[in-house]
């Protein structure tokens, strides 16, 4: 595993569009205003953190690289563009790094006012593979809407946002997923707290957090792969939203390659 680091990352205003985003799939078809396009291409282009890992924007994306759930319910509608989160499928860590970069530039669309949602299951790869120039071994692990989101919400997205309210009470607590985290130090609460509300498949929120010393690392409940989406790039996008909760709390650090084999990475600070 490469190191993943992001020192260049304005952390308090990432952080601050992870705590304000929320994932949509209906959007009002107007295209894109062309700074905001151009300052997040710029971005994809230059954030390359791990050389296994990519993002390319897609100006013009066709609602055909998209599958609904029943019919067209759950459907994304109105998006005239998207992301592509591309990895390397013969690297060994490739999908915590589509999903550690993949997340930094979801934060930056929503940071430039546009809506995103990930979408690992419910998207055509072959059909999105077709629009892009990948390499031999690259492989499209997930895609995002990208567009200005439509005034009233889908019936699916109001459904959604009634199961997050219920949810709310159920999702996992820090402790449960960092045990013993309210003896860890401030630093490392605070991006626990961070990668509590990461987005994930399903919400099955499966990364686990463990303290060694000045180090905390990072790994995965049950099996690798559920719905199709691996759980290690769940991990990739906790391990970011880790990584920028401690940048605020004063404390810069890298995700390095982890110890044993049960972890996916470790949290080392400089």
């Amino acid at each position: 595993m490469e190191p993943l680091a992001s020192p260049d990352l304005p952390a308090e205003e990432f952080a601050h569009a992870a705590l304000q985003r929320h994932s949509r799939r209906a959007y009002d078809g107007s295209p894109i205003a062309h700074e905001p396009l151009a300052d997040l291409e710029r971005f994809c282009a230059e954030f390359r953190p791990s050389p296994s890992a990519r993002v390319l924007v897609m100006r013009d994306a066709s609602s055909a690289i998209y599958r609904g759930i029943v019919g067209s319910y759950g459907r994304v509608t109105g998006a005239p563009s998207a992301l592509a989160m591309v990895g390397d499928s013969g690297c060994e860590n490739a999908q915590e790094s589509v999903g550690y970069t993949g997340e930094a530039a979801i934060l930056k669309a929503t940071s430039l006012g546009l809506g995103s949602c990930w979408v690992g299951g419910l998207f055509k790869p072959e059909a999105t593979a077709n629009l892009l120039d990948l390499a031999q071994d690259e492989k499209v692990y997930a895609v995002s809407p990208l567009g200005y989101p439509a005034r009233a919400p889908s019936a699916y997205e109001r459904s959604i946002e009634a199961l997050k309210r219920r949810s709310r009470r159920t999702r996992k607590t820090a402790d449960e997923i960092a045990p013993g985290v309210h003896e860890w130090p401030e630093w490392m609460r605070a991006a626990v707290e961070l990668a509590r509300i990461a987005p994930s498949a399903v919400n099955r929120q499966p990364w686990r957090f463990s303290r060694q010393g000045s180090e905390v690392l990072i790994s995965f409940e049950g099996r690798e792969m559920r719905y199709g989406i691996p759980k290690r790039l769940d991990c990739g996008i906790a391990m970011l939203h880790f990584e920028l909760g401690a940048r605020c709390a004063g404390m810069p650090g890298s995700w390095l390659p982890a110890r044993e084999t049960a972890y996916v990475a470790r949290y080392v600070p400089e």
